[in-house]
Formats: structure tokens, sequence, C-alpha cells
């Protein structure tokens, strides 16, 4: 798989997640193949970051969506800012690439701890920030990475093994852990870009608020009915 096809994936798994978020009476499987979609996105934002020509117009359309979404946001009654917790993740890498380039590493330390806790109060929380560094840190050992992030997928499930109603808090109340099953697409990467165009470049930030404003127009009908 490509970068483009990957990106179409999660695209398409982030509308089943939204879908069964917003508008009832959707089955819970959809918010289960939803879980996958922000590793996805995290995944190739790290493959982005590597391979783009420009970090510095990657970081400005980052966060001139996120302002877009803030304002949006507002307007639906929605919490969804995924542009702000991606375009947090592309600063810290970049904190850290500084670092390594210039071998300053107590400066570049200093501000990705900063950035790293500024990432915990956005939508992706602590689930962004640590697939960034797994990403980024063991984007050359695929092996060790796929471990890696499959314990970390895990760790939320071991917190909740201790709950009354096992079964309920896994399948139905907090199922984040289910992104575990979104690994095999990174085994698949074949790490090339696919199709490009400046015009499927900007459609895949603009499908984003797009699509979240078709989904909440929906609930308010569904809500008239």
């Amino acid at each position: 798989m490509n970068s483009f096809v990957l990106k179409l994936l999660a695209i398409i798994l982030m509308i089943f997640d939204h879908v069964y978020t917003y508008i009832p009476n959707y089955p819970i499987w959809f918010g289960y193949v939803g879980k996958l979609a922000a590793p996805i996105f995290f995944f190739l934002i790290v493959e982005g970051f590597i391979h783009t020509r420009n970090r510095k117009k990657y970081i400005i359309r980052l966060f001139g969506f996120a302002i877009v979404m803030v304002a949006l946001d507002y307007l639906l009654k929605i919490p969804n800012n995924i542009f702000l917790s991606l375009g947090c993740g592309i600063v810290l890498l970049t904190v850290l690439d500084y670092g390594k380039r210039t071998k300053k590493y107590a400066l570049s330390t200093i501000a990705a701890i900063v950035i790293g806790i500024l990432m915990l109060f956005t939508e992706a929380s602590l689930y962004g920030l640590g697939m960034v560094l797994i990403f980024y840190f063991l984007r050359e050992k695929k092996g060790l990475k796929i471990i890696t992030y499959i314990l970390f997928s895990l760790f939320f499930l071991l917190t909740n093994l201790g709950a009354p109603d096992l079964f309920n808090q896994l399948f139905l109340y907090d199922y984040q852990w289910m992104m575990v099953f979104a690994f095999p697409f990174f085994l698949l990467y074949n790490g090339k870009k696919g199709y490009s165009s400046t015009f499927m470049k900007w459609a895949f930030y603009v499908f984003y608020p797009l699509h979240l404003t078709v989904i909440i127009l929906i609930k308010e009908l569904f809500n008239e009915i």
C-alpha cells in the first residue's frame, strides 16, 4: 500500500467513526473500525515529515486547518480537531530533528517536553503523542515498531482489567485499545507516495471539516424527525 491508498483508507475509517459518534442507531462496530483511522493518520504524518520538501509549509497547512476547525467546532458544538494534534506532532518531530542535526540535545529535549505536554491537551492526547514517538524513533526498525505499537495499544486495555464489568468496559465504553488492529497496514506500506496532485493534496485537508459538517447536519435532521 502506498501513502495515497492509506490516506483513502484512513478517511473511510474516520467516516465510520464520526457517523457512529454523531448519528444515532448505527451499530457499534462502526466505532470499532473507526479506531483504526487515527493510527494510520499519525503513521502518515511521520512519513510525511520525513519526505516533505517543505516542512514549514506542512506545519502552516496543518495549523491553518486547525484554526478553521476551532471556528467550526464552535459553530457545530463538537470537539473534533485532529489537525491540532497532527500539527503539534509535526512541530515535535521538527524539534527532535533539530536537536539531532545541531547536537543541541538539552534545548531540543526541553522544547520537546513542552510540546509533548501541550499535545496531551489536544484531541489525540496521549495516544497521538505515543504514536508519533513510536513511528518516528522506530521507523527503520519495522519489527520493533510493530511490537511496541501493539504493546502501547494494549496498555490501555490492561488498565481496564480490574473493571467490575470488564466486557462492557472493553467493548462498549472504552474500546480505544482496538487501534491495535491498525498494525497490518503499517506492514503493508511500501514507502511510496502513490497518486499525487495539488487538487488531491488540498482535498484531503478540506474533506475533514466538510464531512463533519455534513454529518452534523444529518444529525440535526434526525433530531427534527
